[in-house]
């Protein structure tokens, strides 16, 4: 090893974060205080790639082979960002990367590309402290840079319009309504009256209100007012998918190697999906045969909606389930995992702007001023169906999946800041998806409607590979997708339009990761217990996919092959 090669290497590091840690998703982790919200404009995002061309360059230089092992995963995390910051200016007027985590949103005013970006901003704002009247013309500031941000939005979304790229019809009518969410919700940006004691109280907060009325409220609806025109409505597309846009087809295989980190082609992924969906649809029918159950799918779901002990009447009835299956789980942890996080998790409501845009929902990590991962659930599609999925959700997203993942990372203070913040698509969801898959080999899907709740999420999540492909690759329908769904997949039918347009007019080629990941990880661990026969132990395992925090999925396998032998 050369301690020249490990100098040069750091300096470069050092460049990467300095980047990197700018991001919205790295600085909510960070929780440090700052004087400007992120800037998505398409000026910035060029020089924004001009700046992660020269740091690719640099890291290509580098003579990698003098350097130890742990510092080249380090150099291959921060090249997968400097890459993926170089590529953001010829992306920009198809997707764009708001929050700076591979998300890849086709349409601002959308619920996983604007709509994250815009809670973040909120967060950010939420945690601003207020000790000097300095510290009120700063929070001005941040109001004025907030929106700025929304107008960022509408700017390219008009961009996007002159060349165009217009949001399909069946999203207009949904990205109308989350941007009249997110302008409502911008009364929050208002501080308590307690947060402003020490600058004035009553008259800070009126002073900060009004600047919102002029500014923020004002660019949500220049927006609203964009999107609302005939001439918009008229231009908006009945036909879905990136394939249909002006260098689409050829962008689409692109997001399917960022998003799996994999090479795999569309046609690849999209038969794959089809042959595993069989397969499952073979295990729901052996699960039946042991239940002596006669009916549909549907039909046994529609039974399990009726038995009292599988309803939620409000959220909190929703959170006391997920606890119980974390209580559940809590004596196999030691036995299978020697990395454990100590920041506790929990599962709380959806906010309500994000309730018609999100099936599911989504979990936060925990950070400085948020010392609890949190899992959002979206309720209202909780209680008017079942419980019975609530336990796979819960392993998937809070222990042993997302929380137990993420927690780690961020806490291992042995790994650079770009490995404790490093997020590869492939590998988060990947690992939640594995981790659900263990909790049954753990027992923890006791009850039939359990084992029948894991299959049916097993079901969606493989159809994923089918229809994102089909939507956004081999030209799909809307109509085709939500065929192939209500067939495969017991969704009730407005989930399933919210998925199949998620795929396909907001984050085109995201939900490939999840099934990619976990097929990815299974076949790794049983390499693993081939090799290591009666040694073998599963915490050895994890300790070798958790240890070094979320990577490219082949450097996951090189290392879990490297602590093989």
């Amino acid at each position: 090893m050369s301690d020249q090669a490990i100098a040069n290497a750091l300096v470069v590091l050092d460049q990467v974060w300095a980047e990197t840690a700018q991001r919205p998703f790295v600085q909510a982790n960070l929780g440090r205080p700052i004087d400007r919200l992120p800037d998505i404009g398409f000026d910035a995002t060029e020089a924004r790639s001009a700046r992660g061309a020269r740091l690719l360059a640099s890291i290509d230089a580098l003579e990698q082979t003098q350097l130890p092992h742990d510092l080249v995963l380090t150099l291959a995390v921060a090249r997968a960002n400097a890459e993926r910051m170089a590529k953001e200016a010829e992306r920009y007027w198809l997707v764009i990367d708001p929050n700076g985590v591979g998300f890849m949103g086709l349409f601002a005013p959308t619920a996983y590309c604007g709509g994250l970006l815009i809670k973040n901003a909120a967060a950010t704002l939420a945690k601003h402290g207020f000790d000097t009247v300095a510290d009120v013309d700063r929070y001005m500031g941040l109001i004025e840079d907030f929106a700025r941000l929304v107008s960022q939005m509408r700017e390219r979304t008009v961009g996007q319009s002159r060349r165009g790229i217009h949001i399909p019809r069946c999203q207009l009518d949904r990205s109308i309504q989350l941007v009249r969410a997110l302008a409502a919700g911008s009364s929050s940006l208002i501080p308590s009256v307690e947060r402003l004691t020490a600058v004035g109280g009553d008259q800070a907060a009126q002073a900060i209100a009004a600047r919102i009325r002029s500014s923020v409220d004002a660019a949500w609806q220049a927006m609203v007012d964009f999107l609302s025109t005939d001439d918009y409505r008229a231009a908006s597309p009945e036909s879905v998918g990136l394939s249909q846009y002006p260098g689409g087809a050829e962008l689409y295989p692109e997001l399917v190697e960022l998003h799996t980190t994999l090479k795999r082609t569309p046609d690849e992924v999209h038969t794959e999906g089809l042959e595993r969906m069989g397969a499952l649809r073979a295990r729901m029918d052996a699960l039946f045969q042991e239940i002596h159950f006669t009916g549909t799918p549907g039909e046994y779901a529609e039974t399990i909606k009726h038995k009292p002990d599988w309803r939620a009447a409000n959220a909190s009835e929703i959170a006391t389930t997920f606890k119980r299956y974390l209580d559940r789980i809590a004596p196999h942890i030691n036995s299978n995992f020697n990395l454990k996080p100590s920041a506790p998790c929990e599962a709380v409501e959806l906010p309500a702007a994000l309730t018609a845009s999100m099936t599911f929902g989504y979990y936060d990590p925990p950070g400085p001023k948020q010392p609890t991962g949190r899992y959002y659930f979206n309720a209202d599609n909780i209680i008017s169906s079942s419980l019975s999925n609530i336990a796979a959700v819960n392993y998937h997203e809070l222990i042993p999946g997302h929380h137990f993942h993420l927690a780690t990372q961020r806490e291992n203070q042995a790994l650079h800041p770009l490995r404790t913040n490093a997020f590869f698509n492939a590998f988060n969801e990947g690992w939640a998806e594995y981790a659900a898959t263990l909790a049954g080999e753990l027992g923890m899907y006791s009850a039939p409607e359990e084992r029948f709740g894991r299959l049916v999420m097993d079901g969606f999540l493989t159809s994923r590979l089918v229809v994102d492909t089909g939507l956004n690759a081999l030209g799909w329908s809307l109509a085709q997708a939500r065929d192939y769904m209500q067939e495969n997949v017991l969704l009730p039918p407005n989930e399933i339009e919210s998925e199949i347009i998620r795929y396909s007019c907001d984050i085109p080629g995201q939900a490939l990761a999840y099934k990619l990941g976990e097929f990815y990880l299974q076949e790794k661990r049983e390499a693993w217990r081939e090799a290591k026969g009666p040694r073998f132990d599963i915490r050895e395992f994890h300790d070798a996919v958790l240890g070094p925090g979320a990577l490219p999925l082949p450097l996951v396998g090189a290392n879990i092959d490297r602590k093989m032998l």
